[in-house]
């Protein structure tokens, strides 16, 4: 059976290598870091526990399946625990939105917050669910192996029907009225590190997600799907390294031969990248290899942990505070490449669904802004006093604007991570949460997941098909590990037919 080697020990790493390990693969993963998650980790600081990166989960049954994928049942440590809330939304004006997926719920809030968008609200549901449906049954598992794979007729023609050449903005207010709620719908962009001006309507399929499937938290924290996923590694025989991290791909003729890291050469007949596909380019590919065609990054994000030592009882476990003019935002991060000085706050306090992930009478208060990708310009020597006069920035708009009274004087713990901390966690390209950015018409040419140059070179995760998302990453695991045992099989079948003649 054939030999192969996964760089990268996040989700959809992790997946692969267990799919494939289950069908008698000879599988070795290689992470760089002396975790395994990529941008999903668990952070200690003091006495507060935090999920670092993905803190809101979405369609549990994706990651269920890898485990039946594997040959195995669910690991019983893996619970899923639905929140009534998905967000908790609050606005200049003083009013508060909660979304969830609980429609009563919801036109029970709209018939106060804004009564006159309450149909619009159901006709919204139905068109993204709609959207969805064409969306998963096309394009969430179809194999994207090559660029030509995006133009097929049956892809284009289902891609026709679903808004793909209006804004997801124009979309959005084509049902609402009301700023407040365009808003919170926009905001389902910035889920893919993009901007809803420039991202096609397509895309508000993310919001079906948490509108209608609901949002979950993992109990323990979302990192048990890591240690999940790495017990079942192990247990169909992946052989996993961490603090190894791949020096570079080898190949000859035109073939992958495998993965030289410091002191070793790992043979393989095929290797899965699952670090951000241009950093693999840039970084693990020889120069003959690279590419120069590069889509523009989607933005990162300027996250501050914050421990305290009270509770705000306005807070649920995800919630976002708007400014008066959230467009402002996207100028600033995509048109002047600049951290905004009027951004949304997403703040998630997950220790409301888990009381002991801080002291008793504490918080702790997860804080991201979105930013631009680092492109070179926070690369100087002062990049850390641009975060310290930042996270001012935060604490005097969460005490002054948005009733978090007494923040800095509770501050008990505190660390800062920007792009240049995302991008040597994750490999991520420049802090690029998503990889390449959703906008316009390259939205939909995510890099495919095999090398064009490189025979037996293929490339999993957010950066590639199907897109960002934790979910997302999971079913491109899945979808990577159907196309080497597609190949495989086929090699087989043209060896006996040769065989025979």
């Amino acid at each position: 059976m054939k030999k192969g080697v996964v760089i990268g020990g996040g989700i959809a790493g992790l997946v692969s290598a267990s799919v494939l390990a289950s069908k008698g693969y000879e599988i070795t993963l290689l992470e760089r870091n002396v975790t395994l998650g990529g941008k999903l980790q668990k952070l200690q600081v003091g006495e507060y526990t935090y999920d670092f990166g993905p803190t809101m989960i979405t369609m549990p049954w994706v990651f269920e399946r890898v485990f039946r994928e594997a040959g195995k049942t669910v690991d019983p440590m893996l619970r899923f625990l639905p929140l009534t809330v998905t967000s908790r939304n609050f606005f200049g004006s003083g009013s508060m939105m909660d979304l969830s997926s609980d429609a009563k719920h919801m036109l029970d809030q709209l018939d106060k917050f804004s009564p006159e968008n309450r149909e619009g609200f159901l006709a919204y549901l139905h068109e993204i669910e709609r959207i969805y449906k064409v969306v998963a049954e096309n394009f969430f598992e179809n194999p994207v192996v090559e660029w030509s794979d995006y133009f097929s007729p049956t892809l284009l023609k289902s891609l026709l029907s679903v808004h793909p050449f209006q804004s997801m903005d124009h979309f959005h207010r084509t049902f609402f009225d009301d700023s407040r709620l365009v808003a919170m719908m926009n905001r389902y962009a910035t889920y893919i590190g993009s901007s809803p001006y420039q991202t096609p309507a397509t895309l508000s399929w993310i919001a079906y997600l948490e509108l209608v499937q609901g949002a979950f938290y993992i109990e323990g924290g979302n990192y048990r799907l890591i240690e999940s996923f790495e017990r079942l590694a192990r247990s169909v025989g992946v052989k996993i390294y961490k603090s190894t991290p791949a020096e570079e791909i080898l190949s000859a003729n035109g073939v992958v031969t495998g993965v030289r890291t410091e002191d070793h050469v790992w043979e393989a007949d095929f290797v899965i990248s699952n670090v951000d596909v241009r950093t693999t380019k840039e970084q693990l590919l020889s120069q003959t290899n690279r590419s120069s065609k590069h889509s523009n990054p989607s933005m990162s994000g300027f996250i501050t942990l914050l421990g305290i030592n009270k509770k705000f009882p306005h807070l649920h476990h995800h919630n976002l505070f708007f400014p008066e003019n959230y467009g402002r935002e996207f100028v600033d991060i995509f048109d002047l490449r600049e951290w905004s000085l009027s951004p949304a706050i997403y703040v998630c306090n997950s220790s409301f669904s888990e009381y002991d992930r801080a002291p008793k009478e504490g918080s702790n208060l997860y804080i991201q802004i979105n930013v631009p990708a680092n492109e070179g310009n926070q690369r100087e020597e002062s990049w850390f006093d641009r975060y310290y006069q930042y996270r001012e920035n935060i604490v005097y708009w969460l005490e002054n604007d948005w009733g978090l009274k007494g923040l800095e004087e509770s501050i008990e713990e505190e660390r800062f991570y920007g792009p240049k901390e995302i991008e040597e966690m994750s490999g991520a390209w420049q802090g690029s949460i998503h990889g390449p950015v959703f906008h316009g018409k390259g939205a939909f040419l995510r890099p495919p997941m095999k090398d064009p140059r490189i025979e037996g070179l293929y490339y999993t995760g957010g950066s590639t098909h199907p897109g960002g998302g934790t979910p997302m990453a999971a079913l491109s695991g899945l979808t990577i590990a159907q196309i080497i045992e597609r190949k495989r099989k086929q090699d087989v079948t043209s060896y006996l037919r040769k065989s025979g003649s």
